[in-house]
């Protein structure tokens, strides 16, 4: 490769686009690059928004061969730049290429997605210079372009951060590439601020096999979505695959189960509308299959928990409270708290509930425990006399996914009693490694 790539330093002139533009060359397929002795092309992958049933952007990927046609990976092709300027013209000249590409098939709505090395961050090279300028040149408003900072190290990821800031107040959007490998993790989210994320191919396999909790996924796009994000999972393969996705609330998907990249965008987008036509139908039968949460039938729980708070409010005596909720199977534990979310009294847990692990000692201790951050407090302390049931959350008193029901009343100051509840489909697959039950109060 490296007899391919001759030393060669380019001018600060050839980094413009005026001086990037003599590389592309049009024929009869489209506009094409000359670097070094290679020819770059084109190819576009759509992504889908679940939600809105349409696709909504488009990612650029680069195709390189060598004189004699052979393929080349854009790895191999990166990796064989001699300096951090080779990189750097590189990298404008695949974003001249598909922007122009793009542009002259006459996609009038949607994300162009552009790669981009992140070490093209760490210099004072003028970034957001060059994206006004393709922007001007092509016709391509900045709103509808996402930098997409692939998953590389850099040598200063506080300086790239610090060059993405500086682009502030922006109309083109940044996403992180490949999360969950690599580089790109929590502590690059936290610093670049990005508006969508990417979940690496390796972390959608994973779930669509299955491997593990179910639920991580989910956690996971949780995560990313309080973080400020949106959620993109790339590589998406399988009807499993994507099922999977949409239970997590993933916001996008990008793969091959939409088609394969190609140079036109439109034969690229040529299987879209028959697989969008059959995806919701498929949710919903996976959700009759796997989704045991929701079956529970609220209206017969909201009623148990109000006839434990009449109870309550009576007799003042929280196990005889808890006798109107065990008819329920899915009912683990119930506990109460005042106004403030101070729990003082042990948790009465249902019988079919084993003791925890004496490991977990400390999680069990008869010390006050306060619930005022959790949510279904919050909700419950809002609308005092109405049931809020939340969830799934973890617990870690089942190891496993649960929903708390709370209502809030007045017994001589505000009380909130509060039920947790877990489905029965996945009562007996609580994790191995997990905790146990706990009659005392305990992360929910």
């Amino acid at each position: 490769m490296s007899a391919l790539l001759p030393a060669f330093m380019p001018s600060v002139s050839e980094l413009t686009l005026s001086g990037l533009l003599p590389h592309l060359v049009r024929d009869e397929s489209g506009w094409t690059a000359t670097w070094r002795a290679l020819t770059l092309h084109s190819v576009f992958q759509p992504v889908l928004s679940v939600t809105h049933q349409r696709v909504v952007g488009y990612e650029g990927l680069l195709r390189a061969f060598d004189p004699v046609g052979l393929p080349v990976s854009p790895d191999v092709l990166f990796s064989g730049t001699r300096s951090a300027a080779d990189a750097r013209e590189l990298d404008r000249i695949a974003r001249c290429l598909h922007v122009a590409n793009f542009m002259e098939q006459g996609i009038s709505t949607g994300w162009l997605f552009l790669n981009t090395r992140p070490q093209v961050f760490e210099t004072g090279w003028p970034q957001r210079a060059f994206i006004d300028e393709l922007s001007s040149h092509f016709g391509l408003p900045q709103e509808r372009i996402v930098i997409e900072v692939l998953e590389q190290p850099a040598d200063d990821e506080s300086a790239v951060a610090s060059m993405l800031a500086a682009s502030q107040p922006r109309d083109f959007l940044i996403a992180i590439d490949d999360f969950g490998t690599g580089f790109s993790n929590f502590d690059r989210v936290w610093r670049f601020r990005p508006d969508i994320v990417k979940l690496d191919r390796s972390l959608v396999a994973r779930a669509g096999r299955r491997e593990g909790d179910d639920s991580m996924i989910g956690h996971l796009v949780s995560m990313l979505h309080q973080s400020g994000t949106l959620v993109l999972a790339e590589g998406v393969e399988t009807d499993e695959e994507l099922m999977i996705l949409m239970e997590a609330d993933v916001d996008f998907v990008q793969g091959f189960w939409l088609g394969q990249p190609k140079s036109s965008v439109k034969a690229a987008c040529a299987k879209v509308p028959a697989v969008i036509e059959s995806m919701w139908s498929k949710f919903a039968e996976y959700e009759r299959k796997h989704a045991g949460h929701q079956r529970l039938g609220f209206e017969g729980f909201a009623e148990a928990v109000l006839s434990a708070a009449e109870t309550y409010k009576a007799t003042g005596d929280l196990r005889q409270a808890a006798q109107k909720v065990w008819h329920l199977r899915e009912a683990r534990r119930v506990f109460i708290t005042n106004g403030l979310g101070e729990q003082t009294l042990p948790s009465v847990t249902a019988a079919s509930v084993p003791p925890p692990p004496l490991r977990l000692a400390p999680l069990y201790t008869d010390t006050r425990s306060n619930w005022s951050r959790r949510a279904y407090f919050k909700h419950a302390l809002a609308a005092p006399g109405r049931v809020a049931m939340m969830g799934p959350h973890y617990s870690l008193a089942d190891g496993q996914d649960c929903y708390t029901a709370a209502l809030a009343f007045e017994h001589g100051g505000p009380h909130v009693l509060c039920v947790d509840f877990v489905p029965t489909a996945t009562t007996a697959v609580a994790r191995p490694s997990g905790p146990g039950p706990s009659g005392r109060g305990s992360k929910r």
